[in-house]
C-alpha cells in the first residue's frame, strides 16, 4: 500500500478557496500535486499558495502523473469533467451535487463500478462526528414516528461571517461576473440544490430511504422556502425545510422521535468547523446523553477517507448511489411543489 494520494483539485473557486484547499493542506496520507482551472487567476494564484502545479486544461491535468481528482467546477459542468477524470483512470470526489440530473449521475456511476474506481460525493456534513453519533443512536431510540429537518441559510449576516471565516480569496471578475448571472436566471433550482442537497442526504443517513408526498413553495424576489412532507420506508413521518434565505441567524438541524426516545441535532454553520451538537435522550432510564467533541473539520475527515478508500481498497462513501437518491429527492420536491419552479 502506498502512504499516500496524488491529488490534484479541479476548480479553484469559492468553495476550493474557503474549505478544501486548505483541509488538504492539514490532511493525512494526501499530497496536493496539481491545481486546474479555466481561469489563469485562479490556477496560479492557487498552485502559488499551495506548492503545487497550475493546469488551464483538465486533459492536460489529466496526462500529469495524479491519482485521484478533486472537482469542485459549477454544477452543471460535474458531470462532463467526471466522466473525463474517469475515462482517464482516476478516482474522482465530486462537490454536491454529483451531477445536474439523475441520468447523467447514474452514467458517473456506472463508468466508476466498470473502472474500479473511486467516486465518493462530497457531502462533508456525514464526517461531523455529531452528525455521526446521532445516526448511530438513532438505532436505540426504537423504530422512528416522527421526524423533522431544516436547513435555513442567513441572509444579511452572511457574507461578514463568511468574511470572518474564510482565507483570503481570490476572485476573477470574469468568471464572478458569469457565474452571478448564470445563478440570477436559474435561481430557484440553484437555491434548491445548493442548500437542499444536504439536508436530503442527511436525512436518508440518519434514518433510511423515504419518499415525498407532497410540497409548498413561498418566494419573494430572492428568498425561497420549500416546505416538504414525505414518510420514511419504515413507515415514520417526515417533515423538512428548506429556506434560502432566512433573515435571522443560521438555523440548521434535525429531530427524530421514536417508540423510546429521541435524538435532537443541531448543525453549525460549516464553515466554522465545530461539530454538531447532539442530545439523546432514553425514555427506558429517562437520562439525556450529550457527548463533546473537540473541533473538527469535516472537509479534512473526508478528503482522509477518500484517501483510506483508495489505498485500502474500500468503497468511499457517501457512494455515487448516496449522490443519485439525492438528486431522486430534489426532482421529487419539484415536482411535488404547488407552484412550477425553473428547470435547467
Amino acid at each position: 500500500m502506498s502512504e499516500h494520494i496524488r491529488l490534484a483539485v479541479i476548480g479553484c473557486g469559492r468553495i476550493s478557496q474557503a474549505a478544501h484547499l486548505p483541509a488538504i493542506a492539514k490532511a493525512e496520507n494526501v499530497e496536493l500535486t496539481a491545481v486546474c482551472d479555466g481561469s489563469a487567476t485562479l490556477a496560479d494564484a492557487m498552485a502559488s499558495r499551495y506548492g503545487a502545479r497550475a493546469f488551464l486544461d483538465v486533459a492536460d491535468l489529466l496526462d500529469a502523473p495524479v491519482d485521484a481528482v478533486l472537482i469542485a467546477v459549477p454544477d452543471r459542468f460535474h458531470a462532463q469533467v467526471a466522466e473525463q477524470a474517469l475515462r482517464a483512470g482516476k478516482h474522482v470526489i465530486i462537490e454536491k451535487p454529483l451531477a445536474a440530473t439523475v441520468a447523467e449521475a447514474e452514467h458517473l456511476r456506472d463508468l466508476a463500478d466498470s473502472a474500479r474506481l473511486e467516486l465518493q460525493v462530497a457531502s462533508m456534513k456525514r464526517f461531523d462526528p455529531g452528525v455521526q453519533y446521532a445516526a448511530e443512536a438513532v438505532a436505540r431510540i426504537g423504530p422512528l414516528r416522527s421526524v423533522v429537518g431544516w436547513y435555513r441559510v442567513m441572509s444579511r449576516l452572511r457574507e461578514p461571517i463568511e468574511t470572518t471565516l474564510f482565507p483570503p480569496l481570490i476572485v476573477d471578475p470574469a468568471v464572478r461576473s458569469r457565474e452571478l448571472a448564470y445563478k440570477a436566471i436559474h435561481r430557484a433550482e440553484h437555491l434548491l440544490v445548493t442548500h437542499g442537497i444536504h439536508t436530503f442526504d442527511l436525512l436518508r443517513y440518519l434514518a433510511g430511504d423515504y419518499t415525498i408526498h407532497s410540497a409548498i413553495l413561498s418566494h419573494g424576489e430572492r428568498d425561497y422556502s420549500w416546505h416538504a412532507l414525505g414518510r420514511y420506508r419504515a413507515g415514520a413521518a417526515l417533515s423538512l425545510e428548506v429556506t434560502a434565505s432566512v433573515h435571522a441567524e443560521w438555523s440548521e438541524g434535525f429531530d427524530l422521535y421514536g417508540d423510546a426516545g429521541h435524538v435532537r441535532l443541531r448543525c453549525p454553520f460549516p464553515f466554522t468547523r465545530q461539530p454538531s451538537s447532539v442530545r439523546v435522550f432514553d425514555e427506558p432510564t429517562q437520562t439525556y446523553t450529550e457527548p463533546v467533541f473537540g473541533d473538527t473539520d469535516p472537509y479534512e475527515r473526508q478528503i482522509e477517507a477518500f484517501a483510506r478508500a483508495i489505498l485500502l481498497g474500500t468503497r468511499a462513501e457517501p457512494t455515487a448511489e448516496d449522490g443519485i437518491e439525492a438528486l431522486r429527492i430534489v426532482d421529487a420536491i419539484r415536482d411535488a411543489v404547488d407552484q412550477p419552479v425553473t428547470r435547467t
